[in-house]
């Protein structure tokens, strides 16, 4: 069973920008940030490998690595197919691209928070790997980063209390909402 969405913040007026490939943010009224599409390029580079063109630059994935999301993400359940890269001519960064590839036009810059200096603790950890049923020796935690225009500057925030778990050995992906009420959805870097 699938935990509940995380509320939206409704004191949340900043206005946003989706750090990810294809996807942009906008503000509402209520000033909460909603995803949307703009183009995406994707194509076969080879019988291998599928190519995308982002505004990070071009990335190619190998099919046999995508990762199936049967559930989706919050926010888009119709996205159930991702591949993972590293940022073009970034490839030292801890920056992820998770590129879905059955809705090219979306995608979301991931991390691994223990690389940026964040933390989930191990309790947290086991608790989110027993009730997905993950194997614990395979799966990486991830977080979903987003970019804020404050105006005069910008800054990023990690989405922590409701991390991607991604298990290498089946492939598959799930993200999870944590218990922990110290977990934030913006907490900020």
């Amino acid at each position: 069973m699938r935990p509940p969405k995380p509320p939206i913040n409704p004191n949340h007026n900043k206005k946003v920008k989706n750090m990810s490939l294809q996807t942009a943010s906008k503000t509402t009224t209520k000033g909460q940030a909603m995803p949307h599409a703009s183009t995406a390029k994707a194509s076969k580079t080879s019988a291998s490998n599928l190519t995308f063109t982002t505004k990070f630059g071009e990335i190619t994935l190998n099919p046999n690595l995508l990762l199936s999301f049967p559930h989706g993400l919050f926010g888009f359940r119709e996205c159930t197919q991702f591949g993972l890269a590293k940022l073009p001519g970034m490839e030292s960064s801890p920056l992820m691209l998770m590129q879905c590839t059955n809705q090219p036009a979306i995608a979301f810059l991931v991390a691994d928070p223990s690389q940026l200096g964040l933390e989930i603790s191990a309790e947290d950890k086991t608790d989110a790997l027993k009730q997905t049923k993950l194997n614990g020796k395979t799966t990486q935690f991830l977080t979903i980063l987003t970019l804020y225009d404050s105006g005069e500057s910008y800054y990023l925030t990690a989405n922590l209390k409701a991390p991607v778990l991604v298990e290498s050995q089946t492939q598959t992906g799930v993200q999870f909402i944590l218990n922990n009420k110290s977990y934030s959805t913006q907490h900020k870097i």
